[in-house]
């Protein structure tokens, strides 16, 4: 990983995303590229034309604070990068937010990896979930999410994968090989399933890179399979858990039972997803 991404909007949740971004920009002697998104009020998703009209001036000065906020935060956030990484720099988006989804995904597709915090959780950052989501089906990359509150360990020794023989979760170890390759252990786990020729082939292919790997096979025993998931990560205290992102167009229509999207909304662990 040389060019890595990290989200910045100087909301709370900036802290814990700065952790791994260091961690990884140290990690990779990587250029660390600060993505700082201000979403500006869009007074055509009002209602009628006669609400547009009354709440122009409004919408004016507000848009006007926005940006004066973001001037002042930028030079703090530069400063934060230059302190991570060898090189790097800001890119600062002031615009709706579907215009911030178009230009972001431009950044992200020329980048190695998207650090960002967790969507789809009740009042924490729910303002860019259509960011995340965006950059987890259209950015071609793979999208570490981080959960709310989480701070990067010093190293990441224990990766967890869960795997199923799809070209998603093969994307998924594809984007996290650089980190699979570096972790004290690897653990393929599979849940209700019998350890198949897939699960080998992709032991024996991690072990060709390096990575010390085990294969472990979960029985849901009435639990959901994202439970089954998370439960294992505790049990084998990983640092990080790759697995694919299925589904169709948005995250809240992904099939398969909608284990990805249990995951993203209950991990306590980072994940590092590919679509």
């Amino acid at each position: 990983m040389k060019d890595i991404v990290v989200h910045l909007d100087g909301g709370p949740e900036e802290a814990s995303r700065l952790s791994y971004a260091g961690l990884l920009a140290t990690t990779f002697g990587a250029h660390l590229t600060g993505l700082f998104t201000s979403a500006l009020p869009d007074i055509g998703l009002l209602a009628s034309p006669d609400s547009a009209v009354a709440a122009a001036a409004l919408f004016a000065e507000l848009e006007t604070e926005i940006r004066v906020r973001a001037t002042d935060q930028a030079p703090r956030m530069a400063s934060s990068l230059d302190a991570l990484a060898q090189t790097s720099d800001l890119v600062r988006i002031d615009a709706r937010m579907e215009d911030i989804v178009r230009d972001s995904l431009t950044t992200l597709r020329c980048s190695d990896l998207f650090i960002a915090t967790s969507p789809y959780r009740s009042g924490v950052g729910a303002l860019w979930d259509p960011l995340i989501e965006a950059a987890l089906f259209g950015s071609g990359r793979g999208t570490l999410l981080v959960p709310p509150g989480r701070r990067a360990p010093d190293v990441l020794r224990g990766v967890l994968i869960a795997w199923r023989d799809t070209r998603e979760a093969a994307r998924a170890v594809a984007e996290a090989m650089p980190l699979i390759t570096r972790a004290s252990k690897v653990d393929v786990v599979l849940v209700d399933a019998e350890p198949d020729a897939t699960a080998s082939d992709l032991a024996r292919y991690l072990d060709r890179h390096g990575a010390t790997v085990t294969v472990e096979v979960v029985a849901s025993d009435g639990r959901s399979v994202a439970d089954a998931i998370l439960t294992e990560a505790r049990r084998l205290s990983s640092d990080l858990i790759v697995m694919g992102g299925y589904g169709h167009l948005r995250l809240r229509e992904w099939v398969m039972g909608g284990t990805t999207l249990d995951v993203i909304q209950a991990s306590t662990v980072p994940l590092l997803i590919a679509h």
